[in-house]
């Protein structure tokens, strides 16, 4: 299903993709509160170039702005009906992962490339890694078009409050999809 749902949803996109994030959230997007996923925790000070997360229901201005790929091309739709503070807090348990042979790593979670790599591949999520989203959105060809549906949007895989810490393994599927190389032209 690639078509939009009416439905509330979420951007999830890089600060550092912005010279300064903040202020230029403050001169276009002031209406909205941004939710940066480093804040409150030991990586509080460098808040403005982790992933962010905006409230964007279909519909409204920021939206729409993803789905033309104006201000928001390299940004996730997260698909949810959670109040964008709860689901702030479960992204948050999201950042560190677990591979197969217990190194912890980072996900780039707020750039779309890396979960288009593995969307291409097949490569599938874990239950309860996308916990109060039932779809994954990205641009692909200047279109907005689903990487990922969820089945069980309220299977919580990292429930427990911990800071930082890795409580989901990702398979090696997943993971090499995740850090495959764009391909590049000639």
């Amino acid at each position: 299903m690639n078509t939009l749902p009416n439905e509330s949803g979420c951007l999830l996109f890089d600060g550092a993709r912005y010279p300064d994030v903040f202020a230029w959230l403050k001169r276009h997007w002031a209406m909205h509160k941004a939710y940066p996923l480093f804040y409150e925790t030991s990586y509080d000070a460098i808040a403005d170039t982790g992933p962010i997360l905006l409230a964007a229901p279909v519909g409204e201005r920021v939206h729409e702005a993803w789905k033309q790929g104006s201000d928001f091309p390299d940004a996730l739709w997260l698909e949810t009906t959670a109040a964008v503070e709860d689901l702030w807090q479960h992204l948050q348990r999201r950042l560190r992962v677990s591979a197969p042979d217990g190194r912890e790593l980072w996900l780039r979670l707020g750039d779309a490339l890396p979960l288009r790599h593995a969307w291409q591949a097949g490569a599938l999520w874990p239950e309860g890694f996308w916990h109060q989203v039932s779809r994954v959105w990205a641009l692909h060809e200047q279109q907005p078009v689903c990487l990922w549906h969820n089945p069980t949007p309220d299977l919580d895989a990292a429930p427990k409050t911990t800071g930082l810490s890795a409580q989901i393994t990702l398979d090696w599927p997943l993971l090499r999809a995740l850090g495959a190389n764009p391909v590049l032209p000639e």
